[in-house]
């Protein structure tokens, strides 16, 4: 995997908050903390998604009917 670098600019008052916070926790450092709130972010958030899309699946609403042959064209784009 590929790691990208970025620049973040934070304001003084929540730089010192996650420096205090990623101390506490154990974190190496305040970037090890964020790649880390970051991950939990996407992964949870996404989990919720796909259990909210699952149950509206089950329940019929928003949801495309197909035949097989008429999912597989379509999941293939054509």
């Amino acid at each position: 995997m590929e790691a990208k670098q970025i620049s973040l600019t934070l304001p003084e008052t929540l730089f010192e908050a996650s420096r205090e916070y990623s101390e506490e926790y154990g974190y190496r450092t305040i970037q090890e903390f964020i790649v880390d709130l970051l991950r939990k972010k996407v992964i949870l958030e996404n989990t919720e998604r796909y259990k909210e899309i699952e149950e509206r699946m089950k329940k019929g609403i928003g949801v495309k009917r197909f035949t097989q042959a008429e999912a597989v064209k379509y999941l293939r784009g054509f």
